[in-house]
């Protein structure tokens, strides 16, 4: 099964690294010296880690055409390496990140959400914006009981056991939605009161096929 991945960036950071140098960006990434302007995570909820960015940018470099006159990494070529230097724009500039199997992901998100959706819609920037609005009716404790009910209750309706003793992922798995429930609570909570652009994609795949505020990396690349 596929991840979905949820970020939220900071829109000036991001800007900024759009906009710097390319030369100058990659050194400075080299060099460590971009850390101390890194926005800080949300409520210390897991987003990648910058020493994982850093050498993610600096293999972008490597295989890039190596163009010290491209005025910003919107001009590097080849197209792959412009795209891969993009989505680790978006990942620098993360705040917060939330994965979730996208099967799960219904667990979370369909009974909350004003319309029907499909798996196509976990990457729909209008679906998350409805789930901030709905689940800003609850507290974080509330959705996350709600979210565990709903889930024993459709365990409870095809048959599985419901004590830990006949099922000894039982608890694990209970604590696992618990977690994921109550970090999307407060991403969504961040989405309804900020500012933060999101990022969404699936992991693994090409970063030509990830989205940020609904615009695919290859439309903020200038890709035809």
């Amino acid at each position: 099964m596929p991840k979905i991945v949820l970020r939220l960036i900071d829109g000036d950071c991001f800007d900024t690294i759009l906009s710097m140098k390319s030369i100058d960006l990659f050194l400075k990434m080299e060099r460590q010296e971009m850390r101390g302007n890194r926005p800080s995570s949300l409520d210390s909820i897991h987003r990648p880690f910058s020493v994982d960015v850093e050498g993610d940018l600096l293999d972008a470099w490597d295989s890039s055409s190596s163009d010290a006159e491209a005025t910003s990494i919107l001009e590097i070529k080849p197209i792959d390496t412009r795209l891969s230097a993009i989505y680790c724009a978006g990942s620098w500039a993360c705040v917060a990140e939330w994965t979730c199997w996208d099967a799960r992901a219904y667990l979370y998100i369909e009974p909350y959400v004003s319309r029907e959706m499909s798996i196509n819609d976990l990457l729909d920037l209008e679906l998350w914006l409805d789930l901030a609005s709905s689940l800003s009716n609850f507290s974080r404790m509330e959705y996350v009981d709600k979210v565990t009910r709903d889930w024993m209750s459709r365990r409870d309706e095809l048959g599985a056991p419901v004590e830990s003793r006949d099922d000894p992922h039982l608890m694990s798995t209970m604590s696992a939605h618990r977690s994921t429930s109550s970090e999307l609570h407060r991403i969504a909570t961040a989405i309804k009161k900020g500012s933060w652009r999101l990022m969404l994609g699936v992991e693994q795949t090409p970063p030509s096929e990830w989205l940020i505020d609904g615009l695919t990396l290859r439309d903020i690349g200038g890709v035809e």
